[in-house]
């Protein structure tokens, strides 16, 4: 895009009979069977959008193998197999990264879906430099144009995830056929009165986000009468259809907090590489997007057992 070579990692259901001529003969020369990702923080690219530092030097990094949750084969192509069937795309938030969301990919890709997550210019992973011009807006349009390019030559329907800054993503596109997804984000009403006008979504926020709290937009009260709410103890929804507009809103004390949704292995590798620098950004005021929090609830697993069976219903009710 733009010249420049955006990562997308891509999770898709391989079919036994199909697996050694759809992998053998495309990408025969970089298969491998691993069970980790390979996954990069950066903090010169962190101190750059958080407290406008452009001082900090490029090698200021580091780099982690995370472990996937079943057992997978990673392709290291540029080219997806031929595939047919739903399409889900992911969009991490604001210093993220394309992992973010790899548990509910997995799961995705367990029920037939094809996930496919690009880096976005504000990740912290820095594979690219930021450019004028290079959005998220233009990376996620060209994704799609060149998902036929890849091979997915029949997409039955697409969704679309989105994390934190990645559920402005998840409004912004497609059309009204597509599904989709926003966690930790809120259906506030704008200055007319009205919610986004999109014809399906599923809301997952907890009144304990200290980044996106939704008490800020005015917590149950202020959500759209459109939307159902949806109760968490009735989780997973069974012989149950969920609304196409419906909103799960946690409320209790040990709730989780913005980044409990990211997979463990992404908030483990924050742990141990920024916990040394957590009081100096506290110390300068610097937002930590709930970064403290995650220190002491060490929740993602627990916040995966409420989301991921509910998006793998909606998703697959929408879409499937």
């Amino acid at each position: 895009v733009m010249n420049t070579q955006i990562p997308v990692a891509a999770w898709y259901p391989i079919v036994k009979d199909d697996e050694e001529s759809n992998i053998n003969t495309k990408k025969e020369e970089h298969t491998k069977q691993e069970t980790c990702y390979s996954h990069r923080i950066s903090i010169k690219r962190i101190g750059e959008l958080l407290a406008q530092w452009n001082f900090i030097p490029e090698f200021a990094s580091k780099s982690y193998e995370l472990q996937s949750n079943i057992p997978i084969k990673i392709v290291d192509n540029n080219e997806l197999p031929s595939a047919n069937g739903p399409v889900v795309l992911f969009a991490h938030g604001y210093l993220g990264s394309r992992f973010d969301l790899a548990h509910i990919c997995e799961a995705l890709a367990q029920d037939g879906f094809t996930c496919l997550s690009a880096e976005y210019p504000e990740s912290l992973a820095a594979s690219y430099e930021r450019k004028e011009g290079l959005d998220r807006t233009v990376i996620t349009n060209q994704l799609v144009e060149e998902l036929t390019t890849w091979g997915m030559t029949n997409p039955t329907s697409f969704g679309i995830v989105g994390h934190s800054l990645g559920t402005g993503t998840a409004l912004s596109a497609g059309d009204d056929s597509w599904a989709r997804v926003c966690i930790a984000g809120f259906p506030r009403n704008f200055n007319n009165g009205l919610a986004p006008t999109v014809k399906s979504a599923l809301y997952i926020s907890s009144m304990n986000d200290g980044a996106v709290s939704p008490q800020r937009f005015g917590g149950v009260d202020a959500i759209p009468k459109e939307y159902t709410l949806l109760s968490e103890e009735a989780i997973p929804y069974n012989n149950k259809i969920l609304p196409s507009k419906s909103m799960l809103l946690i409320d209790r004390p040990d709730g989780p907090n913005h980044i409990s949704f990211l997979t463990d292995g992404v908030n483990n590798a924050m742990i141990d590489l920024l916990s040394p620098l957590l009081p100096i950004a506290k110390g300068l005021s610097i937002p930590v997007l709930d970064f403290d929090k995650y220190q002491l609830s060490r929740d993602s697993d627990a916040t995966a057992q409420i989301v991921i069976p509910l998006v793998r219903q909606y998703l697959k009710e929408q879409m499937i």
